[in-house]
């Protein structure tokens, strides 16, 4: 589905990815887990087009997408959950997800898509009118999840959804992501390593920019290399 090859990206003259190439395949979780700043989040931007790469290419269902805008990629399928979940606080639940189906012409489709995530989150059916602000950080992360959804994305890319939550709500959130990837492709960036690759098909270690190593889940989580660096094991 996705095939980032050779990908180089920086900000201005300093570069953050190394000549990175993964695939993230149909119906899989895939997880690229590593420190903060090791560039999880700038392959994200680079990926949704927020970023142009300065060497490589990215395909997307057989078909190069770096080199045209951010819109027309989430057009093409990709939906992007950003970093700290970026909602828009003084708007309605409601409006922060209609926000999410900005590609959909279709009122009828939006209001099929709106129902779906509701039974997904009957939390935010229930508060649909409240402003994003009042909703919790967990739930906040939910509605984050939920407007990415509302594209109808063919691959979901979440980023640091673990951020400032607490242990059970991380859990909560992880669980949820398994359940959506029964009908979407996830690609994940986090740094809880542990946790992502529990639930990753298959998994990528980041370190300053460079791939270290890559595996299944399970295989990366028995790793020695991700033992001594990440588990402190």
């Amino acid at each position: 589905m996705l095939k980032v090859k050779n990908l180089k990206v920086g900000y201005g003259n300093v570069p953050v990815i190394f000549d990175f190439s993964f695939e993230v395949k149909r119906g899989e979780v895939v997880s690229i887990v590593g420190s903060n700043g090791a560039g999880k989040s700038t392959l994200l931007k680079t990926i949704s087009g927020i970023l142009k790469p300065t060497d490589g290419e990215i395909e997307f269902m057989g078909r190069r997408i770096d080199t045209i805008p951010a819109y027309r990629i989430v057009e093409r399928g990709i939906s992007h959950v950003p970093e700290g979940r970026q909602v828009f606080g003084k708007m309605s639940i409601k409006d922060n997800l209609l926000l999410g189906a900005f590609v959909i012409r279709s009122e009828s489709e939006k209001a099929a898509r709106l129902k779906e995530v509701y039974e997904l989150f009957p939390i935010l059916r229930e508060r649909e009118d409240q402003k994003a602000e009042t909703l919790s950080g967990g739930e906040q992360q939910m509605l984050a999840i939920a407007r990415g959804l509302m594209s109808n994305p063919k691959l979901l890319m979440v980023d640091e959804m673990s951020l400032g939550l607490a242990p059970f709500l991380v859990d909560k959130v992880m669980d949820t992501l398994k359940l959506i990837s029964d009908s979407v492709t996830v690609l994940l960036v986090e740094q809880k390593v542990q946790e992502a690759l529990e639930i990753a098909d298959r998994g990528y270690v980041l370190q300053n920019g460079r791939l270290v190593i890559e595996g299944s889940g399970a295989q990366l989580l028995e790793s020695d290399i991700v033992k001594k660096a990440y588990l402190g094991l």
